[in-house]
């Protein structure tokens, strides 16, 4: 009997499997192998949330560590330079020689001319200290400082340019990433190899499930793999909620397969530990009038709605809501397929606001 559940629904966990995404982990493993300034090297991953961007850096960091690379993971949050700094200056041959000015909370124009060239030589002492490489990976890009991003950019561009074993790869929303790229003194990023990360193909995601469960020591139909597939919309995240729930299901009462029956109702939990931990988290940042145009959307039936449409329900006219709908783009909880087209970009968002439409109406009317 297994014992121990082989799905990893964590933020920050290593799922048993990395599927759907060869093409970018090739990339990677080519750019360390193929030297200093292999475009493998620089890499920039967007996707909308539970699609698997913080899983790949993971990934990333484990492929550059079995190369005997140093590897540096961050969050972009205030403070960014000073804990790469921080961090490598603890593996340094020499001690770095820190500007008092450059460790503050916020970085100006001076402070920026400081700091930059210090990280720089603790990034090329790294290297040289390590013997290898040395990897940046940077999580929710959009949501640093510019200031420090520039910093961080430009210090990783000089390096690349003395021909060091260095590698960049970054992640956050699309629209955001997009924005970050494109800002002033930050064009550098724009070489960075792109790639969205969208929701895997079914029957991947089916033969991943069925081989995941397998070699965990319990058993499950191709049918019921299908079930599950179908119910995680080949979403990275939500395939480890609905397996592992599936999974524990299974395991609480005993059973030595996956059936019907733990799959449904393992299903069941996961979609209500989605609600909580994804569409909840990701509605509480959206206005008043978000919400209401989300609403609207949410009355349709087919997967698409017009926005024509959306407008009529709203008594408002398309120009007036040009800007509440680029902002829901830009937050990634809606996307425009095609001209006068809108859909959610996050699975089961219109069946939480459906479920949940008289308490949220109220709200609105408050």
């Amino acid at each position: 009997m297994a014992s121990m559940n082989p799905f990893k629904p964590t933020a920050g966990k290593m799922p048993p499997a990395i599927i759907g995404r060869d093409g970018i982990v090739d990339e990677f493993i080519e750019g360390i192998e193929n030297g200093a300034g292999a475009p493998g090297r620089l890499m920039r991953i967007s996707g909308v949330h539970g699609t698997g961007k913080t899983v790949f850096l993971g990934e990333a960091a484990k492929i550059a560590e079995s190369y005997g690379w140093q590897v540096i993971d961050e969050v972009a949050s205030e403070g960014l330079c000073k804990r790469i700094l921080d961090c490598l200056a603890r593996n340094r041959v020499r001690k770095a020689s820190l500007e008092p000015t450059a460790l503050g909370v916020s970085l100006g124009r001076v402070e920026v001319d400081l700091a930059g060239p210090t990280i720089r030589e603790a990034m090329e002492d790294a290297i040289a200290h390590n013997g290898n490489g040395l990897l940046i990976t940077l999580d929710e890009v959009q949501d640093a400082a510019l200031d420090e991003l520039r910093v961080l950019a430009t210090t990783i561009q000089q390096v690349i340019g003395d021909d060091l074993d260095i590698a960049f790869v970054f992640a956050g929303l699309p629209s955001m990433i997009e924005n970050v790229i494109n800002g002033k003194t930050l064009t550098f990023l724009r070489r960075a190899v792109p790639f969205e990360l969208k929701p895997i193909n079914i029957p991947e995601v089916a033969a991943s499930l069925k081989e995941t469960v397998t070699e965990s020591g319990m058993l499950i139909s191709p049918e019921t793999a299908h079930y599950l597939a179908e119910a995680s919309c080949g979403y990275p995240f939500l395939i480890q909620l609905v397996g592992y729930y599936a999974w524990q299901r299974a395991k609480r009462k005993g059973l030595a397969v996956v059936d019907d029956d733990v799959a449904h109702s393992g299903v069941d939990i996961a979609l209500a530990r989605f609600d909580a931990t994804v569409i909840e988290p990701a509605l509480q940042r959206v206005s008043d009038y978000g919400i209401a145009y989300l609403m609207a959307m949410a009355l349709d039936d087919g997967p698409v709605s017009s926005t024509a449409e959306i407008c009529k329900r709203l008594g408002k006219s398309a120009q007036q809501l040009s800007s509440l709908r680029a902002s829901l783009i830009r937050d990634s909880l809606v996307e425009a397929p095609s001209r006068g087209k809108i859909r959610f970009a996050i699975p089961y968002m219109a069946n939480y606001l459906n479920n949940h439409r008289e308490e949220l109406q109220s709200h609105l009317s408050q």
